[in-house]
């Protein structure tokens, strides 16, 4: 079976054949649980939006393996055909009895439904998980103007390349990158807007795991996502606090791919209010190590051109019809961004998706 078979063509289309795969499970006689979490906003065609969740194997058992997608939108036609691949090979597999999986499907379904990275409220829901939603990095100001223009984007933008290079000179690349990506929490129009307050798919997402989570000693996070790095290379993103014994396990798993979210080193950059390291405040007694898998896409010139286009027509333009602003070519751009329609690329996500779930599955087995 090809790559390009699990990506699907929309959000309806992603979540029927998630259903319709843990269904299939189920009827194979693995353990299935699925819970649907619906959100008070519609897709494009007035489709309930929903984070669906999947439990493969008892909950009730010491050690879990959280696998989520889509906290970005868009990215999550990669992380859905990712998890859709990883359900297929399960189907191949005895039923699991020493470990949970808990599959979390779209958690940015209005994202993924309108081609957008964020959410209804213009939150990037990897910046959201906080109780604190105030302040902005302490660079951002002097570059605003230049991330978030008050005009709709010209396709031809002249502008772009002279106005960011001049910024670059003038205050350094890692200074810039790090104040344009760690979460900003006082301009709800601009880009990396956190929220002033958590959003309805966060809170409902840490309200089912408080309610089930109450056996779990142990689990290994990864969170799917594309966009930075070398096209179809995955970097293996962790915390640039972790400790050492944690950081040396991830090693031993992932080798070179194994990257710290720190401005100064890599693709990464250190960033506020993202989906684990909230999780993890909530969960105090529970032993965690959380990764995201980054799938790279395009150059960050490119990515960042069009995240900036999308967001500048979506705050500016004139338009009432949801449906008329979708499809201006900034939405388009922004989707093949984050989900490029490459077949070389499909197959690298899913061979090094399940690549790492499995070294997942392999490590939480021989957890006593």
């Amino acid at each position: 079976m090809s790559a390009s078979h699990f990506f699907s063509k929309d959000y309806i289309q992603a979540r029927d054949r998630f259903i319709k795969s843990i269904n299939e499970l189920k009827g194979q006689g693995h353990q299935v649980s699925h819970d649907t979490l619906t959100l008070d906003c519609k897709g494009p065609n007035q489709e309930n939006l929903c984070i669906d969740i999947a439990t493969i194997g008892s909950i009730d058992s010491d050690n879990l393996l959280l696998y989520s997608s889509g906290i970005h939108g868009v990215e999550g036609f990669a992380g859905s055909a990712i998890q859709l691949s990883v359900l297929d090979q399960l189907k191949n597999a005895n039923p699991i009895t020493d470990y949970c999986i808990v599959f979390v499907h779209i958690i940015n379904p209005y994202g993924m439904a309108w081609h957008r990275r964020v959410n209804e409220n213009n939150v990037d829901m990897n910046r959201n998980f906080i109780k604190d939603h105030q302040g902005e990095p302490e660079g951002y100001e002097k570059i605003d103007t230049f991330l978030n223009p008050k005009s709709v984007p010209p396709k031809l933008d002249l502008m772009f390349l002279p106005w960011g290079i001049s910024l670059l000179l003038k205050y350094g690349f890692t200074n810039v990158k790090q104040w344009f990506a760690q979460g900003q929490y006082t301009r709800p129009q601009s880009l990396q807007y956190g929220g002033d307050t958590l959003q309805q798919g966060p809170k409902m997402i840490l309200n089912w795991l408080k309610k089930n989570l109450n056996n779990t000693k142990k689990v290994f996070g990864i969170d799917l996502h594309t966009g930075l790095g070398k096209s179809g290379y995955d970097t293996i993103l962790v915390p640039d606090d972790i400790k050492e014994d944690k950081y040396n396990i991830l090693v031993s798993l992932f080798g070179d791919h194994v990257s710290p979210l720190d401005p100064t080193q890599g693709v990464g950059y250190r960033i506020t209010g993202d989906i684990h390291s909230g999780i993890v405040k909530e969960f105090s007694s529970i032993e965690w190590l959380t990764i995201t898998q980054e799938f790279g896409t395009f150059g960050p010139t490119t990515v960042f051109k069009n995240l900036r286009a999308e967001n500048r027509w979506t705050q500016n333009n004139q338009l009432n019809n949801e449906k008329d602003i979708m499809n201006h070519w900034s939405r388009k751009n922004l989707l093949n961004t984050f989900n490029p329609n490459n077949k070389r690329w499909q197959q690298d996500l899913i061979s090094r998706g399940n690549t790492v779930f499995k070294s997942v599955q392999e490590y939480l087995s021989k957890l006593d």
